[in-house]
């Protein structure tokens, strides 16, 4: 009988919300991983979160993490600045590195992670494209997969959030959210963005009058497929995401998780989560396991999206930057696939 695997020690930069969620759920939900040390700007935050994960380590300096020799590998939750400077620096050190979307700032940046670890011959980063582990979004890509649909010929994304706040980064809503869809659609339909169309609208007007909060989306896939993405971030109601794919003989569509019918008051309603942590938890949980259990077993740790994704994304969301500002569809080329990444699925 084999031995059991060792249990990795993971660090944690960043234990804001998001940060905070994954600590959670290292320590009570996944097997076979423990927190070992944590880092963020706020010391106060990394002290409380270092204090209800037994044994982890408080450092100052998040490069001093990555560099530790007590951390196996590392979590990047900080601000998305700090993405690929983090990233890169884990490479340096060989560690395995799961880091929250956008993997860079755009385009040009992200393809520097890429070259580092094409340079390096192996795949040691993923990016947490959450979606990917999602028990709903799952079964449509096993019935995508499985045929019973035909050829794909429609996506439609629907990605809503209760509020924003004033003083957002200008295209927030396309690097912060809709590049969730964009990894969706071509994680689903196992095709390339050609050409993007996007029209933005400010519909809170508490927002700054340059911030669009409703997003319109369409794009043209290599496979004679099109798609169209609707983000709202000021739907009020609460949050919610739906994804489906129309086929040339079917289509399949995500449903919200199972919760309880509510009927009172003559109405009869269903739970909306307050926001994507609770939507979405189980999809961090499986995420995590299975990241730490390819690591335990030296098997391929980009189960989820790669490097190549998490650039090419930020490709999609560029393009669609570009159509807002010039209101005029943009076409893309996406580069071909380095080797390093031709066996994903």
């Amino acid at each position: 009988m084999a031995d059991a695997p060792q249990p990795l020690s993971i660090g944690i930069i960043g234990v804001g919300g998001m940060g905070r969620r994954h600590a959670h759920n290292l320590r009570d939900s996944v097997k076979g991983a423990t927190v070992a040390a944590v880092a963020d700007a706020d010391a106060e935050r990394a002290a409380q979160i270092a204090a209800e994960c037994p044994g982890a380590r408080v450092f100052d300096n998040p490069y001093d993490l990555i560099a530790g020799e007590a951390v196996d590998a590392v979590l990047i939750v900080s601000p998305d600045p700090t993405h690929a400077g983090f990233t890169l620096a884990c490479l340096e050190q060989n560690k395995p590195v799961l880091c929250e979307k956008p993997l860079a700032t755009g385009p040009r940046e992200a393809q520097t992670v890429v070259e580092a670890e094409t340079a390096l011959g192996q795949r040691l980063v993923s990016v947490g494209y959450m979606r990917r582990f999602d028990p709903a979004h799952v079964a449509l890509k096993e019935a995508l997969d499985g045929g019973s649909l035909g050829r794909p010929v429609l996506f439609r994304g629907v990605h809503r959030n209760a509020g924003a706040q004033p003083g957002l980064p200008r295209h927030l809503i396309v690097t912060g959210s809709a590049v969730h869809d964009i990894d969706s659609a071509r994680w689903l339909l196992g095709q390339e963005v050609q050409e993007v169309f996007a029209r933005g609208l400010r519909v809170d007007e508490q927002l700054d009058d340059y911030f669009h909060d409703m997003l319109l989306v369409q794009m043209t896939f290599g496979g004679d497929c099109l798609a169209t993405i609707e983000v709202f971030v000021s739907a009020r109601y609460g949050y919610e995401v739906l994804a489906e794919v129309v086929g040339a003989r079917g289509a399949a569509v995500t449903t919200q998780p199972a919760g309880a019918v509510l009927r009172q008051s003559q109405r009869c309603a269903t739970l909306v989560h307050h926001d994507w942590l609770e939507r979405f938890q189980d999809a961090y949980v499986i995420e995590l396991q299975q990241w730490v259990h390819a690591l335990q077993r030296n098997q391929n740790p980009t189960c989820g999206a790669s490097a190549w994704d998490g650039y090419v994304s930020l490709l999609v969301a560029q393009a669609c930057i570009d159509s807002l500002e010039s209101g005029r569809p943009q076409a893309l080329d996406v580069p071909p696939r380095p080797g390093l990444y031709q066996d994903q699925r």
